[in-house]
């Protein structure tokens, strides 16, 4: 198993994960829990801002952790913390959302891998099934009672509006012993489809009132998002982002890490440099030279130890339109091949029609980062706004039009992460 020893930082974020649930199960009021707790750990109390429509006891709270600070390790550290902090139980179940199945499957992978660090941060809550949605629609009575379980889904999942996530709410036969002997008030909690009580996997989780952990919570701020939620009658509510919401549904940000402290921890590439170029054909040459500079130095400290690094190119294409000409993905795949003989197979396009990232990832062990993977550069339009690290990425260049702080945040978080968590004995290789 990897050791994965934790940084200063994640320890104090644990710290206040502990002290918040502690809260919550004494006061059995969150709003009172989260004020007292953040007045406790930052000598102010910070006003909550409840969930209409959840029960008043119910932990909502937000992590503020920048890309590259290990949000999911926390995460998945936080599991033990809900098991006998807040909840007081052996066994609990956790629903994982997701924004993308992308970021679903590299969830699954490492919290069921055994030698991964996230996986051993899960089984410090003991027992421990990591199932996918699929798995979940045959899960027995016997799992739940011996293992805490880990559902890894898409928020899209359980969206009533979706013919195929409508099933989820439909009776399932596979499911039925999960409502044998129950109570007229277990009964009567229910969600009903008439005045049929269907043997659904969202009634299963109902039963088991599940604590809910959502990655990139950013993204999942719309009332239609939070009903959702509101089927599960969930236990607790913890949020990941590196930016979470502060206007429309406002996240209670419990902890909030900055990249100084992922900076001082080796974690993070900073300063960032940041030049703009009118001409896009001039610019892409630019990062081109300073791809081939920064191999170069990567090479140089290789033949003196250093560990493998391939500099990656991130390029931030426009959409395609109708009406105009733009610089599309397809357009800058072009401009390298044909003016700057770079070869097909050192390109690939991260788009929602081309794969070519999983294809990589199914290909090589250690997917772009494998020493045997040509690639060194990568065309995306919107789909690594999230969810994607790759530590060799250096240098980003972006045709986009960003027109917010959220936006530009999240596509430099794609470059920040330090390759092994560690400063480069080159400085250009730290920024």
């Amino acid at each position: 198993m990897n050791h994965f020893q934790p940084k200063n930082y994640q320890t104090r974020v644990l710290e206040s994960v502990q002290t918040y649930l502690r809260a919550c199960l004494a006061e059995g009021d969150a709003n009172k829990a989260f004020y007292g707790a953040t007045l406790d750990l930052w000598g102010a109390g910070i006003r909550y801002s409840p969930l209409n429509g959840f029960d008043t006891g119910m932990p909502y709270f937000c992590l503020r952790i920048p890309t590259g600070g290990g949000k999911t390790w926390l995460a998945a550290k936080s599991v033990n913390l809900i098991n006998t902090e807040l909840l007081r139980v052996d066994h609990s179940v956790i629903v994982w959302l997701t924004p993308s199945n992308a970021i679903r499957e590299q969830t699954l992978r490492a919290l069921r891998d055994r030698t991964h660090p996230y996986h051993a941060a899960l089984r410090d809550a003991g027992p421990i099934t990591v199932m996918d949605l699929n798995e979940a629609k045959s899960v027995t009575r016997a799992t739940f009672e011996t293992s805490t379980v880990v559902i890894v889904v898409t928020r899209q999942a359980f969206q009533v509006e979706d013919e195929e996530s409508r099933k989820v709410y439909e009776s399932n036969g596979s499911l039925m012993s999960h409502f044998e002997n129950l109570s007229p008030s277990q009964r009567d909690h229910l969600l009903k489809d008439g005045e049929v009580v269907p043997y659904s996997l969202v009634n299963v989780l109902r039963l088991r009132r599940p604590f809910v952990i959502i990655d990139e919570a950013h993204n999942s701020r719309t009332e239609l998002a939070f009903d959702t939620l509101a089927k599960f009658d969930p236990s607790g509510i913890l949020e990941l982002s590196a930016t979470p919401d502060t206007v429309r549904t406002p996240s209670n940000v419990l902890h909030s890490v900055s990249a100084a402290e992922l900076k001082i921890e080796e974690m993070i590439k900073l300063p960032i440099l940041l030049e703009t170029e009118q001409n896009w054909q001039q610019c892409i040459a630019d990062a081109i030279a300073r791809r081939e500079e920064l191999q170069g130095i990567a090479e140089e400290e290789q033949r003196t130890g250093s560990n493998y690094l391939r500099p990656i190119v991130l390029i931030q294409a426009q959409p395609r339109d109708q009406h105009r000409p733009t610089l599309h993905v397809d357009a800058v795949r072009q401009e390298l091949i044909d003016n700057h003989r770079i070869p097909a197979a050192e390109i690939v396009l991260a788009t929602s029609e081309e794969k070519g990232l999983e294809k990589i990832d199914a290909e090589f062990p250690k997917g772009i980062a494998d020493p045997n993977c040509p690639v060194k550069y990568v065309i995306t339009q919107k789909a690594l706004a999230e969810g994607w690290d790759c530590p060799f990425a250096y240098v980003l260049v972006s045709m986009a039009s960003l027109s917010s702080a959220t936006s530009v945040e999240q596509i430099l978080g794609r470059i920040l992460r330090q390759p092994d968590a560690r400063h480069r004995k080159h400085s250009a290789l730290n920024q």
